[in-house]
């Protein structure tokens, strides 16, 4: 009866230290996630509170070629033509 009562307390120990120890890793994932939520908003706050004088146009940032996009595709277009050129001139190797 004492082994079956000292086994019931280990339970009961082993029951209670996971729950605690659950409960600590909930807690921090908590808070983990809170101070991100904080940070990120404190970002949001910093970059509204930019004067729009500081902030770059697209172009500036991104610049645009002077190309079109239809030029583009045409030129690509050309490629594509000349290298089917290419190996359309081209013989089959062993077909001598």
């Amino acid at each position: 009866m004492a082994d079956q009562s000292n086994s019931s307390s280990s339970l009961l120990l082993s029951a209670f230290t996971g729950a605690a120890l659950g409960a600590a890793g909930l807690t921090w994932w908590l808070l983990s996630r809170a101070e991100r939520r904080m940070a990120l908003s404190n970002q949001v706050k910093r970059l509204g509170s930019l004067s729009m004088g500081s902030i770059k146009p697209i172009s500036a940032v991104f610049p645009v070629a002077a190309e079109s996009l239809e030029e583009r595709v045409q030129r690509l277009n050309l490629a594509i033509d000349e290298v089917r050129r290419q190996l359309e001139n081209l013989s089959p190797e062993g077909s001598n």
